[in-house]
């Protein structure tokens, strides 16, 4: 069979199941999937809250803590401190299996008893509120990233330093609001670029430096808006910008916005990655429909596929030497054989477990930590395991159940609480109607700034305060308070950056909606013939006029950008 079609039994849209996916399934020795992809990618969403916190008391050591579950959760939470600690053992939770009973609502009986950690973060100094991270230093409100130093307010950047509101971005220093950045140095306000410097307002660069406002441009300085200007006049586009003033980003900002609206875009950020698909993928090999994915090989369907990666489907999250994960969510730092689990670090062999680290041959557990050849965290000899083992895989088999991940209603998170809020945005209503949870704890507070933003001077270089861990501003968007920790008010000062008016949440959601949903619509077709409709020179590689190459993007199809495929954008670009 070289492909077949199937209905979703969840959204009961067709799918297709074609012959490198049913290799896959073959190599991993698990069915075809029951539901299509987007609704798989939903399910495993569910189960990770990546930035929503609360106060809450550890239920252990009984001291305040920053937690990413809410205080009327009914399983325990405790604090970093106690759940690493030496003097428990998740195996005290340990129930014998029963046959009578469903294997998942075993699993959830037995996930609802053992303590979850409040943030989940290893070998961090000094880091305060860092979550699903490791190997960071001096950071602060970091998500999702590892071997950074003194970074602030930033999600998913590898080995950086020095910057503020960063995200997807790796080796850069002194960045600031910007996306998708590599080995850059004070980058602001910029995304898609690679090996710049001393700029802001670029996209999609590559080894410039002293630019504003850029699009496209290739080994290039003193730019603006795609023009040269010389050093001189340079520095003199860039001191009378006021760059130092709220006014003048925001001016600069929509300058910019509205410049590169009429500039040819690649279809898709995909660097030396053939016989790849999706987006923003760097350095890889044969990844299917993947997004956020570099160093990696033989992977498919998957978000956040990174360092070393193979031979890894239907997965969210998998890097720093995965190999062979299907159908999970969260799982790195030299893994392997990994089916259907949340949350696996540095383990092997796990099926259906949550929030292990360190373990291996665990089947249906949560919690542990060194521990092998458990199920339902009791412990059982090599033999003893893999014979119940043997016989719970042939129920969940004849039931329809193995390969397929946890139902939702398993999920620790309210739905609004997750990442699969951000990906498949819900309302209560909806989420309701689908039996997602909802969670309604009240979080952050509002109407309690001590500082107004008519009485802030629109230029940093006018801010002086004796304490910025007094001040309480209000975002001048979604109207909830948020502070800036003395770290961040030093960072600005010394790049000249503006006290941001609107909260770290909001800056966040603002770089997301950039970046465009993690899925690939139908096939467009290269809108070269945009620079023919505006008088300029037809590529000579299409005498004819219009290109007859068709892509698949995550920009929809009715996007007003003009998108080139890549043989016309290197054409008139690279």
């Amino acid at each position: 069979m070289n492909s077949e079609t199937k209905v979703c039994k969840n959204c009961k849209a067709p799918f297709a199941i074609d012959a490198q996916d049913l290799d896959f399934y073959k190599k991993f020795d698990v069915p075809a999937p029951l539901i299509c992809l987007l609704c798989r990618a939903q399910r495993r969403l569910m189960f990770r809250n990546e930035r929503v916190f609360y106060k809450r008391p550890c239920d252990k050591c009984k001291h305040s803590v920053i937690s990413m579950y809410s205080p009327n959760k009914i399983y325990p939470v405790w604090c970093y401190e106690c759940w690493f600690a030496d003097d428990w053992d998740a195996t005290e939770y340990g129930q014998d299996y029963d046959p009578k009973i469903s294997f998942l609502e075993q699993v959830r009986k037995v996930y609802q008893k053992v303590p979850k950690v409040a943030l989940i973060y290893v070998r961090s100094v000094n880091s305060e509120y860092v979550n699903i991270s490791a190997d960071n230093k001096d950071c602060y409100m970091l998500v999702e990233s590892s071997n950074n130093e003194s970074c602030i307010h930033s999600y998913w950047v590898q080995q950086c330093r020095d910057s503020v509101d960063l995200s997807f971005s790796h080796q850069t220093e002194l960045a600031y609001d910007s996306d998708d950045c590599y080995n850059g140095y004070k980058l602001l306000y910029s995304k898609g670029c690679h090996d710049c410097r001393d700029s802001y307002f670029l996209y999609d660069c590559r080894g410039c430096s002293d630019c504003i406002g850029c699009t496209n441009l290739r080994n290039r300085q003193y730019y603006v808006f795609n023009k040269p200007l010389g050093k001189e006049m340079y520095e003199k586009f860039l001191a009378e910008a006021r760059l130092d003033m709220a006014s003048g980003v925001e001016t600069m900002r929509k300058k910019f916005d509205e410049f590169i609206a009429g500039q040819p875009r690649k279809y898709a950020e995909i660097v030396n990655a053939p016989s790849s698909s999706g987006g923003y993928i760097a350095d890889a090999k044969n990844c299917r429909e993947c997004f956020h994915c570099y160093d990696a090989e033989d992977c498919a369907y998957g978000e956040h596929v990174w360092r070393s990666a193979k031979d890894c489907m239907d997965v969210s999250t998998a890097g720093r030497n995965a190999n062979m994960i299907y159908n999970s969510i969260n799982t790195g730092i030299d893994v392997s054989n990994l089916i259907c689990c949340a949350q696996g670090w540095s383990s092997t062999f796990l099926e259906y477990s949550l929030n292990c680290f360190n373990s291996n041959h665990c089947f249906g557990s949560a919690g542990l930590r060194k521990k092998d050849y458990c199920i339902l965290n009791k412990q059982y000899s090599k033999e003893e395991y893999e014979k119940l083992r043997g016989s719970i895989v042939s129920e969940m088999r004849a039931k329809g159940k193995y390969g397929e991940f946890f139902p939702s209603s398993l999920s620790p998170f309210g739905y609004n609480e997750t990442v699969a809020q951000e990906q498949f945005p819900l309302t209560k209503e909806k989420a309701a109607e689908f039996g997602f949870g909802w969670e309604e704890y009240p979080r952050g507070t509002y109407g309690k700034e001590t500082a107004q933003w008519k009485d802030i001077p629109d230029s940093i270089r006018d801010f002086h305060t004796a304490d910025i861990n007094k001040e309480i501003f209000v975002c001048a968007n979604c109207k909830k308070n948020y502070r800036i920790i003395p770290a961040e008010l030093q960072f600005y000062q010394r790049l000249d950056i503006p006290l941001p008016r609107v909260c770290p949440d909001c800056r966040h959601d603002r770089r997301m909606a950039a970046r465009g949903p993690a899925r690939l619509f139908d096939s467009q077709q290269c809108r070269c013939d945009y620079q023919i409709s505006q008088n300029t020179a037809i590529h000579s590689h299409h005498p004819e006029g219009r290109c007859p190459n068709f892509f698949r993007s995550n920009y929809r199809p009715d996007a007003s950008e003009i998108l080139y495929c890549e043989a016309c954008y290197n054409a008139e670009v690279a």
